[in-house]
């Protein structure tokens, strides 16, 4: 387990890695601005975020969604009596627990269900906006005093091809056009770290979605397969898919446009 410290300006940034995370070249940030926490790590990162929480004076936490690399402690946070703000059904699954697949435990570790009242948290000068697609219940967190986005998941990058099983890319578009539309001029994303031109970033995400949308539902059109497309458009399969079993791979961009065309 390994933490390495960030500070910029206003935002203090916690990059969190695992082991295996470190061998996969995955991390993951929580950010600590004006005693607010945002997302709490991963479950084996918990001493970590303890320790932060005591040092930094943290008074409450925010999570933008479920996944267990930005929801893995807040049951550990409950029980200690940490306020807490979560969408509610965001705090339903992590009630719920649902089973993970087997290279999401081995990266993140599997987080104990949540189990504890939730005293809730209600902070100064932020703003939850829903953002879905990556998750159904995903949301970021604005900062209109700054002018700050904490964007979780939503961006990952312009040209991310790589998505779970459950994600939408055209919610996905739409959070990113309504999340750009504020007119940020910080973004902390949570794995690539301060995105500082976000208005171009945003924008040029889910324009890069929406023409290969376009170009997926095209090949749909004409009959090619999935394997056709994922080939012709996408570059084919990355390691990330085999890994994962196709949880998390290319080949969900495609087969997610074939359910919206009714095809499967």
């Amino acid at each position: 387990m390994s933490v390495a410290h960030e500070q910029h300006d206003d935002v203090y940034r916690l990059h969190l890695t695992s082991t295996a995370g470190r061998a996969a070249r995955i991390g993951v940030s929580v950010y600590v601005v004006r005693g607010t926490m945002i997302d709490s790590g991963f479950h084996r990162a918990r001493d970590i975020i303890l320790e932060a929480r005591a040092e930094l004076r943290v008074d409450g936490v925010i999570v933008t969604h479920w996944h267990e690399d930005h929801a893995g402690n807040v049951a550990t946070l409950a029980r200690r009596g940490v306020p807490i703000a979560m969408r509610a059904e965001t705090e339903a699954m992590l009630r719920r627990s649902p089973e993970l697949p087997l290279y999401r435990r081995l990266v993140w570790g599997r987080p104990a269900a949540l189990d504890a009242n939730i005293e809730r948290f209600e902070p100064d000068g932020f703003e939850f906006l829903y953002a879905p697609g990556h998750s159904s219940d995903h949301q970021v967190v604005w900062d209109a005093r700054t002018g700050t986005v904490f964007s979780g998941d939503l961006w990952l990058g312009v040209r991310a091809r790589v998505l779970h099983s459950a994600e939408d890319p055209y919610r996905i578009v739409e959070s990113l056009r309504r999340v750009a539309a504020l007119g940020p001029g910080r973004m902390f994303d949570a794995h690539r770290g301060l995105v500082r031109d976000p208005v171009r970033a945003l924008t040029a995400k889910a324009e890069w979605i929406g023409e290969t949308i376009g170009e997926i539902e095209r090949g749909i059109a004409q009959g090619h397969s999935d394997r056709e497309i994922l080939a012709n458009v996408l570059g084919g399969e990355e390691l990330a898919g085999f890994v994962s079993y196709g949880d998390y791979a290319r080949r969900n961009f495609v087969k997610a446009l074939r359910r919206r065309s009714g095809g499967g």
